[in-house]
């Protein structure tokens, strides 16, 4: 396998989890909206801008760069990754 694939993935797993992340920032009415009630979470009287199907895509979408740039992270470290490139 080579090298630029592990870059590639770990460079578009930053940019989806950053990309969400900051979307998730920007939309915390919808997302107080889609978990209200649990928790002690209190939603703004503020309409929310985006449906409650989209905040869990977002969230899935967060998670999943979140834990694949992780997972990169621990293969490099522990050098399995260079067992598969060798």
């Amino acid at each position: 396998m080579p090298l630029w694939i592990f870059t590639a993935v770990y460079a578009l797993a930053i940019v989806v989890a950053l990309a969400t992340g900051i979307w998730l920032l920007l939309h915390l009415t919808a997302v107080a909206r889609t978990f209200a009630g649990k928790v002690d979470i209190v939603p703004s009287p503020k309409p929310a801008r985006a449906s409650g199907r989209t905040v869990r895509r977002v969230l899935a979408a967060f998670g999943t760069g979140l834990g694949l740039a992780i997972a990169i992270q621990i293969l490099a470290l522990t050098g399995v990754a260079n067992a598969w490139i060798g």
